[in-house]
């Protein structure tokens, strides 16, 4: 976490946006993503930025999904790797994800409609 190294100047610009959304949502609230394989970064300046950021202890997994899609948590809490994958499993679009976690991780209300009825259906079944 945040290992004391040298960083080349492009892995550098994205560590301060990453600092300044960091801050932007400590003060506002404000999630924010990065579309790091967007970026004219080569593999080992996306390395350099998750040796400094490091590795967490959550993994998010969404695998019910047509595209499936995995969230690790950095070192440094509100900040999360993402990795979303096409049906035969490459990757097709890497971010990194200021928040207190990743956003289309998060239950839909939709889905929370769906899951009330649900549960009220398996209530009025038992009476």
């Amino acid at each position: 976490m945040c290992k004391e190294m040298s960083q080349s100047p492009k892995a550098r610009a994205v560590l301060f946006e990453i600092y300044g959304a960091l801050q932007r949502f400590i003060d506002t609230g404000e999630t924010w993503s990065i579309f790091i394989n967007k970026m004219s970064l080569v593999s080992e300046e996306r390395q350099e930025i998750r040796d400094f950021l490091g590795i967490g202890h959550i993994k998010i997994d969404l695998l019910d999904s047509a595209e499936a899609a995995e969230w690790i948590e950095s070192g440094i809490s509100g900040i999360w790797y993402g990795v979303h994958y096409d049906q035969t499993k490459n990757p097709i679009l890497e971010t990194i994800e200021i928040g207190r976690f990743p956003q289309v991780a998060s239950s839909q209300i939709e889905d929370v409609h769906r899951s009330l009825k649900k549960i009220q259906l398996g209530l009025n079944d038992r009476e």
